[in-house]
C-alpha cells in the first residue's frame, strides 16, 4: 500500500534523526581511533600484537602489558561500546533500504531550492564511494564483523579479556584495516554534518501547526495541511530546546518508560504517544506526541459547565485515578511515581478517565529523580533562572510526589475554572478521599485551598509577566528570535 505523504514525511524525518544519532556516536569512536594513533602506549600495541596474547587450550589471554587509565579508556572505545554500534548499523541498514526516490521526492517536498534539493541528496547517493549510502555499506561489512567481538570485550574489559581465535582475527582485522576504517568514520561524519547544517538550514515545514491551547508553560499544538488523516489523530506539546542528541534520546527513553508505569504498573489510562525532533544547528526542537481524545472530554472543560452532580461524578472519577498512583507508591518499591493531578490534565472518554500530562515524566528509582529538572528551568526567563533553581525547583517538583499536596492542587483549580462554587463539595469528597486512603490524618480545610491558591496565582502571573519581559528584551534590545510562544492573559 503506497504511503500518504504525510507518512512519508514522519518517516525520513524519523531516519534524519536515526542518522544524526548514528553519526554523533561514528564520531565518538573516530575520536577514539584518532587518540590511539597519538597516544604512544597504545600505537605500540599494533607493532607487537602477537606477542600480547596467551594461548591456554582454546582461548587466547591478553598478557596485560601496563597501560594508564587514558589507554584503557582509548581501547575500550575502540575494541568496545557494542551497543552503540549495533546503534549505527542499524541506522545504517535502514538508509540502505531506502527508496532512493522516496527520499528524492522528500527532500524536493521539503527543500524551497531546486539545486539545493539535488546536491542534497547527491551527499547521500550520487558521489561514488564517497556517497553517504556507500559508506554506511563500508561501515556495516565491518562493524557486523565485530560486534561480537566488541560485546565479548565489553562483559569482560580489556585487562581480563580471553579470546577465541575468531575473536583473536577480528581484533587482528581491525589492527590490520585501522587506516581505513578510520578514513571511511571521518569521510562519513564530514559529510554527515554537512548534510545536517545544509537541510536544516533550507528545511520548510510542509504541514501547518495550528495552536490547540496553551498550559502555563508549553504550547499544544496539531499538525495540519497534510495527506495523512493519521496526522489529525496526534497533538503535539513544544518541549523547550536540548542542546544535544544525548539529551534528546535520554528524555524519549524517559518519555515511553513514566507512560508505561502509569499504564502497565499503576493501572491508568493514558493516550498512545511518540516523539518527533529536529536538528537546528546548534540545538533540537522536540516534540512530545500524544493521542487525540475527544476534546469535549477535557475536564475542566466539562468542570466549567457542570452541575453540581455531575461535577462531583468527575470529581470521584479523577479520584479513583489518584488513589491508583498513591497506592502504587505506598508500596514502598524502586519506583516512586510524581504526578500533577490538575483538571486540565485529565480526559473523559466515554467511562474511561486518561490522564494526559506524561511530557514531564517525573519518577524516582531508589530515590534519585530520574528526569533532568533542568527541563523546567529552560522555559523560565533567563534572568529567572538561577531564582528559580534556588527557591521554588525542589519544591515545586516534591509537590507532585505529595498525595495531599496534589488534592490541594486539584480542588483549588476551581478558581482558575471560575468555579468557586463547587469548592465546598469538591473538598468534601476530596477530604472524604484522604482520610479514608490514610493520605493524611488532617483534612485539607478551605483556608489551605485559598492560600494555596492565591500564592499560585501571583507565582503565574508574575512568571508569565516576566516571560513577556524576556520576549522584549530578546527580540527588541537584542534582535534576536525569541523561541517560546507566549499565551495571552489567562482569567484566575
Amino acid at each position: 500500500m503506497k504511503q500518504k505523504t504525510g507518512e512519508i514525511h514522519g518517516t525520513m524525518l524519523r531516519l534524519l534523526g536515526q542518522m544524526d544519532d548514528a553519526a554523533r556516536l561514528k564520531a565518538k569512536r573516530l575520536k577514539f581511533m584518532t587518540m590511539a594513533s597519538m597516544l604512544r602506549e597504545v600505537s605500540e600495541l599494533k607493532t607487537r600484537f602477537n606477542d600480547l596474547w596467551r594461548a591456554d587450550g582454546d582461548l587466547y589471554w591478553y598478557r596485560e602489558p601496563p597501560l594508564s587509565d587514558r589507554g584503557l579508556s582509548v581501547l575500550t572505545g575502540i575494541f568496545g561500546y557494542h551497543e552503540e554500534a549495533e546503534r549505527i548499523v542499524e541506522a545504517n541498514r535502514a538508509l540502505i533500504s531506502l527508496d532512493r526516490e522516496v527520499f528524492r521526492s522528500f527532500l524536493t517536498e521539503v527543500i524551497g531550492n531546486e539545486i539545493a534539493s539535488r546536491n542534497l541528496y547527491d551527499i547521500y547517493y550520487s558521489r561514488g564511494s564517497l556517497s553517504i549510502e556507500q559508506l554506511a555499506k563500508l561501515e556495516n561489512r565491518f562493524l557486523e564483523r565485530y560486534i561480537p567481538t566488541f560485546r565479548l570485550f565489553d562483559s569482560s574489559g580489556f585487562q581480563k579479556l580471553a579470546v577465541t581465535k575468531e575473536d583473536l582475527g577480528n581484533i587482528s582485522h581491525i589492527i590490520d584495516n585501522y587506516d581505513s576504517i578510520t578514513d571511511i568514520l571521518a569521510d562519513d561524519v564530514r559529510l554527515q554534518r554537512q548534510f545536517a547544517r545544509d537541510f536544516w538550514r533550507l528545511y520548510r515545514e510542509p504541514a501547518r501547526l495550528s495552536i490547540i491551547g496553551y498550559g502555563e508553560i508549553s504550547t499544544v499544538m496539531q499538525l495540519s495541511g497534510r495527506d495523512s488523516d493519521a496526522d489529525s489523530r496526534w497533538l503535539w506539546k513544544k518541549m523547550p530546546p536540548f542542546p544535544d542528541i544525548k539529551d534528546v534520546l535520554e528524555y524519549a527513553q524517559l518519555y515511553g518508560e513514566y507512560r508505561r508505569i502509569l499504564t502497565e504498573e499503576a493501572g491508568l489510562c493514558v493516550p498512545g504517544q511518540r516523539l518527533s525532533y529536529f536538528n537546528h544547528g546548534t540545538y533540537y526542537t522536540v516534540y512530545a506526541g500524544q493521542e487525540k481524545l475527544r476534546g469535549d472530554g477535557l475536564c475542566h472543560t466539562i468542570i466549567r459547565g457542570a452541575g453540581k452532580d455531575e461535577a462531583v461524578a468527575v470529581f470521584k472519577k479523577i479520584a479513583c485515578e489518584l488513589i491508583k498512583v498513591y497506592r502504587y507508591n505506598q508500596k514502598k518499591g524502586k519506583i516512586l511515581i510524581g504526578f500533577d493531578g490538575q483538571l486540565s490534565n485529565w480526559i473523559l472518554d466515554g467511562d474511561k478517565m486518561y490522564y494526559i500530562d506524561t511530557s514531564s515524566p517525573l519518577y524516582r528509582v531508589d530515590g534519585a529523580e530520574q528526569l533532568n529538572t533542568e527541563i523546567f528551568i529552560k522555559n523560565s526567563p533567563s534572568f529567572l533562572r538561577a531564582i528559580v533553581r534556588a527557591f521554588f525547583l525542589e519544591d515545586v517538583v516534591n509537590r507532585y510526589y505529595d498525595m495531599r499536596s496534589v488534592f490541594i492542587d486539584l480542588v483549588a483549580n476551581l478558581y482558575k475554572e471560575q468555579r468557586p462554587d463547587l469548592i465546598e463539595p469538591l473538598l468534601a469528597e476530596a477530604n472524604a478521599v484522604v482520610l479514608e486512603e490514610g493520605i493524611s490524618e488532617k483534612p485539607i480545610s478551605r483556608k489551605e485551598i485559598d492560600s494555596y491558591y492565591s500564592q499560585d496565582a501571583f507565582i503565574w502571573r508574575f512568571f508569565q509577566f516576566s516571560r513577556r519581559v524576556d520576549r522584549f528584551i530578546t527580540e527588541s534590545i537584542l534582535r534576536k528570535k525569541y523561541t517560546y510562544r507566549l499565551p495571552g492573559k489567562v482569567d484566575r
